[in-house]
């Protein structure tokens, strides 16, 4: 083989291995919607644990605490599920449902003591979800 062959070897290796890198990594997609979670449980109650995944995305166990707010994206048309717990409570919702949610930029829960609430426009709640206790 040519030195110029090598040379034209190398630069195709490179570009294949920059091809499969961008199309890996997560910042390449493009956000579909934003999952909004508050905290409004009563106050003394303590912070609580949330995780909300996909199947492709796991964004892990983060604490909430009273009055704050989550916010996770939606980078793929998937099912996204969070699961809460605060003392000996625990509860689990869809948190994104592409048919559900469609094209909705934003998807808001509330975290109060009768359950999980959604609202598309943050302001009117319905109950989609209860709490388990151990």
């Amino acid at each position: 083989m040519g030195g110029g062959n090598g040379h034209v070897l190398v630069f195709l290796v490179s570009v294949f291995f920059f091809i499969i890198s961008s199309s890996v990594d997560g910042s390449q997609y493009k956000q579909l919607s934003t999952i909004h979670v508050m905290n409004s449980m009563a106050k003394g109650s303590g912070p609580m644990q949330i995780r909300c995944k996909s199947r492709y995305t796991d964004y892990g166990m983060q604490q909430l605490g009273e009055g704050t707010e989550y916010r996770c994206g939606v980078r793929e048309k998937a099912v996204y599920y969070c699961m809460g717990m605060t003392g000996r409570r625990i509860a689990s919702w869809h948190a994104f449902q592409p048919r559900r949610d469609g094209n909705r930029k934003a998807v808001f829960w509330l975290v109060k003591e009768k359950g999980i609430f959604l609202s598309w426009d943050n302001s009117t709640w319905v109950r989609k979800s209860d709490w388990e206790t151990d």
